[in-house]
């Protein structure tokens, strides 16, 4: 197993070696806090920041709430001592605590985090061979254990809004949620994310953008004529689907944080008309928890209770997407302004 202090005393060792200072720092603001990213070497820069550059850029004088330090061997050619775990294949090694620390066997990817310093490493061997949907939504893990500590919780989900809110969609992997949410772009529904988000339970919940990437497989890109070309054109391949950064394209499609006022479980019904119908919460949950908690190491009971918080605290339904996903927008637009009641 791995000792969480030594390997984190590793990666700094290793981080202040490949560190040249040619890199000029990128900031920005997340759910109100500050996020600084230091890189060691451009090409770290060029792969790590592109998700981000929807978000209110950090002032020149702002004080950093987190520091993330990103570098990989390759590039900056000063390598890593590995943990040896004495596992092989694919898995996660994680450990919590103050200092928290995930290793990727596959991978051999380093992410860690001192809660009390707000300082984080996020090492990779070799960018040129980082996977797509780490670079769609890079420090993920970083940024999960972070803002667990602000009492907010990243969530696998998408959500789109207007002024009067936004509704957070959830689901399992193929149940139309990216679909819905890429379909609401550059129409009169805001734009927050359609894979992750975070989310500020309480009183008055609140959801907020943190990555901006779009995915879609070929049968849902034919389905979105506005971002189609986009897809089209992309280098970012993950699997069966396409990655774009929305905001490259449609960068007045965003909003960074919006009130929530519902969670809303896409289904895909081919040949029917798109509707809306309420949900138990119970059957929200599972929509919403098992997926999240599968993607996010650490923190789970904590995680689950904040799911289990938000869903009894706002109104839950089934949207039954037919025919085209845009047929969507003006039943999303209703719920929002309060014209659709249980």
């Amino acid at each position: 197993m791995i000792e969480p202090r030594a390997l984190l005393a590793e990666a700094e060792r290793a981080f202040a070696a490949a560190l040249t200072g040619d890199v000029p720092d990128a900031g920005f603001v997340v759910a109100g806090r500050t996020v600084v990213l230091r890189f060691a070497t451009a090409a770290a820069a060029e792969r790590l920041t592109p998700a981000f550059a929807h978000l209110e850029p950090a002032t020149p004088d702002a004080v950093a709430d987190l520091t993330i330090c990103a570098w990989d061997d390759a590039s900056s050619g000063v390598a890593l001592a590995e943990p040896a775990t004495g596992m092989t294949g694919p898995g996660l090694v994680y450990a919590g605590g103050p200092i928290r620390v995930a290793w990727d066997i596959q991978t051999r990817n380093l992410q860690a985090l001192d809660l009390d310093r707000r300082l984080a490493f996020f090492r990779y061997p070799d960018l040129a061979t980082l996977p797509a949907w780490e670079e769609a939504a890079p420090f993920r893990r970083i940024l999960h254990w972070w803002t667990t500590g602000l009492g907010l919780q990243l969530v696998h989900g998408a959500a789109v809004g207007t002024d009067d809110g936004a509704v957070l969609l959830v689901g399992q992997g193929g149940s139309g949620k990216s679909t819905t949410a890429l379909a609401c772009v550059g129409s009169a529904l805001s734009y927050l994310g359609d894979d992750y988000c975070l989310v500020e339970p309480g009183p008055t919940p609140r959801v907020h953008a943190i990555f901006g990437s779009g995915k879609a497989d070929a049968g849902s890109i034919a389905l979105l004529p506005r971002l189609a070309p986009a897809f089209r054109a992309t280098r970012l391949i993950d699997g069966p689907k396409r990655i774009v950064f929305v905001h490259d394209h449609f960068p007045d499609a965003f909003r960074r944080s919006l009130p929530l006022r519902a969670i809303v479980v896409p289904k895909i019904a081919p040949g029917s008309v798109s509707r809306l119908e309420p949900l138990g919460r119970a059957e929200t949950l599972r929509a919403l928890a098992p997926s999240t908690l599968f993607q996010v190491p650490g923190d789970q009971a904590a995680s689950f209770a904040r799911m289990s918080a938000l869903i009894r605290d706002l109104s839950c339904w089934r949207l039954f997407v037919g025919g085209s996903p845009e047929s969507a927008q003006p039943l999303i637009a209703d719920l929002l302004a309060g014209s659709v009641r249980r």
